[in-house]
């Protein structure tokens, strides 16, 4: 008898505590009965269809992440009510390209007859292309990057130098040779030596100097600064420049002046100008202001975006001002061209950073590039001009960025009264 009992007490307490485990004791859901109901739920989410995107949003989000696509769109668009408007079955892209300054430049283009050249300015505070003008002979040299970057990479070797604390402004370096020696081994073995200082060099693009200065800084830390301005870059569908490593310190000194195998595109330069207007910043660029559908809902409205940091502000602003003195007293200061600018619109800011070296892949000849920056009523805008010229030319690469740069001035110089 005792033997049931103690069997019957056994059974009692399996069935209560089952009981408890399927509800508590206030009747509400268990951790069991929570935990089937979970799994329950994620199987019917996983046999729920995923919602597609809409096909005008997958678009959007291609184009925005595609500059080479923005770029070839551009390339098709026409002109709408004073903006460059490209239209499809399903969608409207309407570009930031200002129309009466690309316009503007363009003339300029025919008028001097530049057979090989390319001009690309952007909006240093948002990234928006403002204009993207090429030979009428050859329409995307603008977005051709396999100019070689020439003295222009100075810019990198400067920000590198001062970034790390190497130099300032004031250093001051014995080198031997004069201005426009091409050889390392002239650099450090020449009889003739000349003390030079570094925002002296900058401006006159004395290639000893920045020479001698990348062989201090040694290949890690310029490779480092190259990539962080953008060489070698892979993403976003854009011209990024592109650098091969150096060998040897004699290739580090070459490639730190300007004379190594670095090439660029036109896009590029002018973004590495904004970076030094925009204090350190590179922005995002664009060419997309707004994308509609046919029956004009908006899908996008331009909204500005950031790369990252590249430099400090301090270090920015060094190179700005030293990009100032190139104009002042520099490689342009005796151009006709900006001459002429400076008589005749006094208040624009403008500085640059000059390039010149041979160009061997097609179309050959002498490649000049000015990658400046301009401010004036209010703007900032950060542009690069190119010209390949062989004996006979009209006008240099470096001041189609003059001409254009009073250009810009006759169409706003009214910008802040009327606060477009």
């Amino acid at each position: 008898m005792k033997k049931v009992w103690t069997f019957l007490l056994f059974a009692g307490l399996l069935a209560f505590a089952g009981g408890f485990l399927l509800k508590s004791s206030d009747g509400k859901e268990t951790v069991t009965e929570r935990a089937e109901q979970t799994i329950n739920k994620s199987q019917l989410s996983r046999s729920r269809p995923q919602k597609k995107e809409n096909p005008q949003e997958e678009f959007v989000k291609k184009l925005l992440s595609d500059f080479s696509l923005q770029f070839s769109l551009f390339k098709q668009s026409t002109l709408e009510n004073n903006r460059y408007v490209y239209k499809d079955r399903n969608i409207t892209v309407i570009f930031t390209v200002d129309p009466l300054f690309q316009k503007a430049v363009e003339k300029e283009f025919k008028r001097f007859r530049v057979k090989y050249g390319a001009y690309v300015a952007i909006d240093a505070d948002t990234g928006k292309v403002l204009a993207a003008v090429s030979s009428t002979d050859y329409p995307d040299l603008t977005f051709k990057r396999t100019f070689p970057a020439a003295s222009t990479f100075k810019i990198v070797t400067a920000a590198a130098a001062l970034e790390t604390g190497l130099a300032t402004p004031n250093t001051e370096m014995v080198c031997g040779g004069t201005g426009d020696s091409c050889s390392p081994s002239v650099w450090l073995n020449s009889r003739y030596k000349v003390k030079r200082r570094f925002a002296e060099s900058f401006a006159t693009s004395a290639n000893p100097f920045f020479g001698n200065l990348g062989r201090l800084l040694g290949k890690e830390t310029l490779l480092e600064f190259a990539r962080k301005f953008g060489f070698n870059r892979k993403d976003y569908g854009f011209p990024w420049g592109i650098l091969r490593e150096p060998l040897d310190d004699y290739d580090i000194a070459l490639t730190a002046a300007g004379l190594g195998e670095t090439r660029t595109s036109p896009f590029h330069q002018a973004l590495i100008a904004s970076v030094i207007e925009n204090e350190g910043i590179m922005v995002k660029p664009t060419l997309i202001e707004k994308v509609l559908t046919t029956d004009g809902r908006p899908l996008y409205t331009f909204r500005k975006e950031l790369f990252g940091r590249v430099v400090s502000v301090g270090t920015a602003r060094a190179i700005r001002e030293m990009m100032l003195l190139t104009v002042k007293q520099g490689t342009v200061s005796d151009k006709r061209h900006f001459r002429r600018l400076r008589r005749f619109y006094p208040r624009i800011v403008i500085g640059g950073k000059t390039g010149t070296l041979s160009e061997l892949t097609y179309p050959e000849g002498r490649c000049e590039w000015f990658t400046g920056f301009m401010e004036y009523n209010g703007r900032h805008i950060a542009f690069s001009s190119l010209a390949v010229n062989n004996h006979y030319f009209y006008i240099t690469g470096y001041e189609i960025a003059a001409v254009a740069s009073a250009d810009f001035a006759k169409l706003y110089r009214n910008f802040a009264v009327r606060g477009r």
